[in-house]
């Protein structure tokens, strides 16, 4: 086969492409205007624009908050607030927690589990070290 059959064949190829996505576009029913518009075209090796993505829904950036032991205080369950004595208090790089009698192992990984979560999501500036008074 020479290159201009291949060429050929494989314009055929993108075609046929081109028309099962335009049908399974539809049938998904989607509107006509969000359907793919671009065409295969042979010659300067430049295809269609690509469709530009629709401005983000929401440009608000996320809430940081500036005192860190209320945030985490807010966003504790019931039954974690239950294993406290007191409020947790933020000193430099460390979250300080009273807990209500003996410490558990499962009650620090849930309250640990729970501080590493806030800062992942930007809620708490600052990493924390959690540290048990």
């Amino acid at each position: 086969m020479d290159s201009k059959k291949v060429i050929e064949k494989l314009l055929k190829i993108a075609e046929n492409q081109q028309k099962i996505i335009m049908k399974l576009a539809q049938a998904q029913g989607l509107p006509p205007d969000s359907l793919p518009t671009s065409s295969v075209n042979v010659g300067g090796g430049h295809g269609a624009p690509p469709a530009s993505e629709p401005p983000p829904q929401k440009l608000e950036p996320t809430k940081i908050e500036h005192q860190p032991a209320k945030v985490f205080l807010e966003a504790m369950t019931p039954q974690q607030k239950a294993l406290l004595a007191s409020s947790p208090e933020a000193h430099g790089n460390e979250m300080r927690i009273k807990f209500k009698g003996q410490p558990t192992q499962a009650g620090y990984d849930s309250l640990l589990g729970l501080l590493k979560n806030l800062t992942q999501q930007n809620k708490i500036q600052q990493a924390f070290n959690l540290k048990v008074v």
